[in-house]
């Protein structure tokens, strides 16, 4: 995977302050690109996975175990306001909690990445929305190996399970391929 000169050029262009949105399917690459995307601006990364809420896997659909209203109210709304630094809480998804807070300076673009990013009562403050495209079940499997050999951490039955389901149920009712401004193909 590889960031265009098109694409850092466009972002570059953009007013300040900037957020610039990564999404895509579990195992797709987002946090991959986003890191290489954060070198590149010298910007911070935060993952929508900090977000968490005290909810079972089974108890939610289109990844709304996600705490968009605390990404919008710690991160979203200071960083926009132009605030010095953006100070959230980071949750712990063994202990169901927030377990300390994290700062992130704001130097004019921060880069959010995860999965079921981009619904409408955030969109707003993405100045940019990249959609890491691969086919949800390459996806899936990449996202398998590197819970197994990376994290030591094997959840095969939430990828097979809610978490393909959550991924679905996501893309195919708030399109976010489709309103997305920039999609890097990872197939």
């Amino acid at each position: 995977m590889k960031i265009s000169n098109e694409l850092l050029e466009k972002i570059k262009t953009l007013p300040t302050p900037r957020v610039i949105g990564i999404s895509g399917f579990g195992g797709a690459g987002k946090s991959t690109f986003a890191e290489m995307l954060s070198k590149m601006l010298d910007a911070p990364v935060i993952c929508v996975d900090q977000f968490g809420i005290d909810r079972t896997i089974e108890d939610y659909t289109h990844w709304e175990g996600l705490d968009l209203k605390r990404l919008e109210k710690e991160v979203l709304i200071p960083f926009s306001k132009g605030d010095n630094a953006v100070r959230y809480g980071h949750w712990d998804h063994s202990a169901n909690a927030i377990v300390e807070m994290t700062e992130v300076p704001n130097n004019g673009t921060l880069i959010i990445e995860g999965v079921g990013l981009f619904r409408p009562e955030i969109l707003k403050y993405f100045s940019y929305k990249i959609w890491i495209d691969a086919p949800q079940d390459v996806a899936k499997e990449r996202g398998k190996k590197r819970d197994r050999e990376v994290h030591k951490n094997p959840q095969d039955e939430k990828w097979n399970g809610p978490w393909k389901r959550n991924d679905m149920e996501y893309f195919e009712t708030y399109r976010p391929k489709e309103i997305s401004d920039f999609i890097v193909q990872n197939p």
